[in-house]
């Protein structure tokens, strides 16, 4: 048997390569065994001032994440799961994991519409991936008329439903493939105020260097990365779609976008007429979010 504290200096020095800041190795070793004990943070660090042992079963599991941990697996995939919004949401290799910057853009629609009469306003999550976005609205937001979660395959959309039903919500799962289909979705009614939220893929070809290899070896890739010559690919799909679908009804726009060609971005939206342009910083004080009108 081995002691926790054991465990401990064993994970330090087997990832010290790969995660060289001590504090995010300390991160990643309080997610994984609180996850594995099925405790919090406060009973780990008592475990290891008490010299707990561990058994034999708990030893092997802690020691299979730490050899998928050495690989550069992301610690969201190894343990199957993520928090975004305070909340867990159940993730896989065929979903992009979410970030804290996109909490922001979810928290910035939160309060746009938290004391207005949300219930002639419908929502469109394009991209939907683990469905963490389109869930947190609803659950922060539950007057919304509807919220249609829309990705490009069943696989995807199905971890989105699990999810749903995890945290008790009704939201459309609608598989559309935007790149080459039109999301027409027919059977949707117009209202006064219809929101479009998206977090697409924006990150180009070229800037794939200044990814840390965890994200790009194990993250779907056509959830990352855009061509250098077309970085608004997605962008356009989806501004093509609400020219053609929501005529003569308000639609707001909530985009995050690639922090190195904001200005770029600006542009591009005006000259696509929409007007009432905000962009902010996320918490690492680069311009990462967008809101607009049509």
């Amino acid at each position: 048997m081995m002691y926790l504290y054991e465990f401990y200096h064993l994970f330090y020095d087997t990832l010290k390569k790969v995660y060289p800041e001590i504090q995010e190795l300390n991160h990643l070793f309080f997610i994984l065994t609180t996850h594995v004990f099925k405790c919090d943070k406060i009973k780990i660090i008592l475990k290891l001032s008490i010299k707990e042992k561990i058994d034999n079963f708990i030893y092997k599991k802690l020691i299979r994440k730490l050899w998928e941990l050495k690989k550069n697996r992301p610690i969201q995939y190894v343990i199957g799961k993520t928090e975004f919004f305070g909340m867990d949401f159940l993730v896989n290799e065929k979903v992009f994991i979410p970030r804290p910057e996109t909490e922001e853009l979810v928290s910035w629609i939160i309060n746009d519409y938290k004391i207005k009469n949300s219930k002639n306003i419908q929502i469109f999550d394009i991209g939907t991936g683990c469905g963490c976005i389109s869930i947190t609205l609803k659950k922060k937001l539950p007057k919304i008329r509807s919220i249609h979660a829309i990705d490009l395959s069943h696989e995807v959309l199905s971890i989105a439903r699990i999810n749903s039903k995890l945290h008790n919500v009704k939201i459309f799962l609608r598989k559309v493939d935007i790149l080459h289909n039109l999301i027409f979705l027919k059977k949707i009614k117009k209202y006064p105020v219809n929101i479009i939220v998206s977090n697409p893929p924006y990150i180009r070809v070229s800037e794939k260097k200044f990814i840390h290899p965890n994200i790009f070896q194990y993250e779907p890739f056509q959830a990352l990365f855009v061509p250098d010559e077309d970085p608004f690919i997605f962008y356009k799909k989806i501004i093509y779609w609400i020219k053609k679908r929501f005529t003569g009804v308000v639609v707001y726009v909530y985009f995050e976008i690639n922090q190195f060609i904001h200005l770029d971005f600006i542009h591009f939206m005006k000259k696509y007429g929409f007007t009432d342009i905000e962009i902010r910083k996320d918490f690492q004080g680069v311009f990462r979010m967008i809101r607009a009108k049509y």
